[in-house]
């Protein structure tokens, strides 16, 4: 067997080191953006701290965000690397403290000032590259299990954790920018879905105001299906797919419907009908999906509704589409669910920073603000084909590369690794973020 390297010594006295040495790249894209500046003169928060600015803190929880710190204990190690912060153009980058007591500060008045910020930014996203001309967004709820005594945290639907307390977060994104319009952190065990009206208004209203309802589209899973949400969008003239709850009417229905295959392949058949559930003004169109099951039990963990040979999927809608053209237009909802995925094992939504609410709700808010930068970024700065690499494939291919700062001739000269495999994507990227437009005229 070979032997390694003999009588290692260890030396601690280098400067210039750093293994986040992609990290100039992204600064690039916040200098570009000109985005300290825009932070300081757009918001005012009431939080106060004599060694940061909130600007800094703002960039800073951004920064550690794409660096992939997984929770606020571990900010200490990247303060600690020495050239971070000329790499990012921070003074000094604020600690677990700093960073802890900087969420714990913030009012419901900051977070709506935020919220503001994170607006006329998303304004110039829809903007860039293209604008676009047809919306459609997707809306979903999430199960976020604790271990701790998190305030509001309560026991609920968890199907991973069952019994565990949990965060239950909802979602609205835009599907075409893969970008987010609004998030909030609700209890465990929220269940009130005349509550869900409001944050689905307030998404909405996220839209430009030049793009017409007529050319924005909804869609909903089950969680969102009740009456105060169809009634809401029937009044607004908002176009829908929603998943319908199957209630014991509606499986008398399905068994008597008569369907048309329409996907020999997967032996689709598609039905429909109208109906009026209880409590619903008036009757609404339904469409169903039917799935011939395979004669192996290997079902066991599908989630749709069973009946004997068949599952079925049921929507509520009021697109006039064919009853098929339905179920292809839901399918494209799918990418939703990597959407969340990626904000929970990439961005780290999953690991709640503190014990309060509000706290943990400012959170979310940045790291969705964090999430559409690095949308942003991805759109204006990364060339056509890896514009669909998820956060955690940039960092480990761009961002994570070991360098060294030197000065020769006083110059600044950044070394990075002969063997960087990504050299001249690295270089593309970085001239790319160099001709971002400022948000700041």
């Amino acid at each position: 067997m070979l032997k390694g390297l003999q009588n290692i010594h260890f030396s601690f006295g280098e400067q210039g080191l750093t293994y986040l040495a992609g990290i100039p790249i992204i600064h690039q894209f916040v200098k570009s953006l000109r985005l300290r500046r825009f932070f300081q003169r757009t918001i005012h928060l009431s939080h106060r701290n004599t060694n940061y600015h909130w600007a800094d803190l703002l960039l800073s929880h951004f920064y550690y965000t794409i660096a992939g710190i997984e929770r606020l204990d571990h900010l200490t190690t990247l303060k600690n690397n020495g050239l971070l912060p000329p790499l990012t153009g921070l003074p000094r980058l604020p600690g677990t403290r700093a960073m802890r007591d900087f969420l714990l500060g913030l009012t419901p008045q900051d977070l709506i000032q935020i919220e503001k910020v994170h607006d006329l930014i998303r304004d110039q996203v829809f903007q860039y590259p293209d604008a676009l001309t047809t919306i459609i967004v997707d809306f979903d709820s999430s199960v976020v299990t604790v271990y701790g005594h998190q305030e509001l945290a309560e026991v609920g639907y968890n199907p991973t954790h069952k019994g565990k307390r949990s965060y239950r977060p909802l979602f609205g994104m835009e599907s075409h920018l893969k970008i987010s319009l609004k998030g909030e952190l609700r209890p465990g065990n929220f269940s009130d879905k005349t509550e869900i009206v409001p944050f689905v208004k307030s998404a909405l209203e996220k839209i430009p105001s030049n793009i017409p309802i007529s050319r924005i589209r909804i869609r909903m899973d089950a969680g969102f299906y009740c009456w105060s949400v169809i009634k809401f969008l029937d009044e607004e003239r908002y176009g829908y797919v929603i998943v319908a709850q199957v209630t014991r009417p509606i499986k008398l229905m399905l068994l008597v419907l008569q369907y048309r295959i329409f996907n020999h392949e997967e032996k689709l058949a598609v039905a429909e009908f109208q109906y009026q559930p209880y409590g619903w003004k008036q009757p609404h169109r339904f469409v169903v999906i039917r799935y011939t099951l395979p004669p192996e039990p290997e079902t066991a963990q599908r989630t749709l509704f069973t009946i004997d040979r068949y599952e079925y999927q049921v929507f509520v809608t009021n697109l006039d589409l064919e009853p098929e053209s339905i179920w292809y237009f839901y399918k494209g909802r799918t990418g939703l669910e990597i959407d969340i995925k990626e904000l929970k094992l990439d961005f780290y939504m999953s690991n709640i920073p503190t014990r309060t609410f509000l706290a943990n709700q400012a959170h979310l808010q940045l790291l969705l603000l964090d999430y559409n930068l690095f949308r942003w970024f991805q759109m204006l700065c990364l060339p056509q084909q890896f514009q669909s690499k998820t956060l955690k494939w940039v960092r480990r291919n761009i961002f994570i590369v070991p360098g060294k700062f030197v000065t020769p001739g006083h110059k600044n000269v950044l070394q990075l690794p002969k063997s960087f495999t990504q050299q001249h994507l690295f270089q593309q990227i970085y001239k790319n973020a160099e001709k971002v437009k400022p948000l700041l005229k």
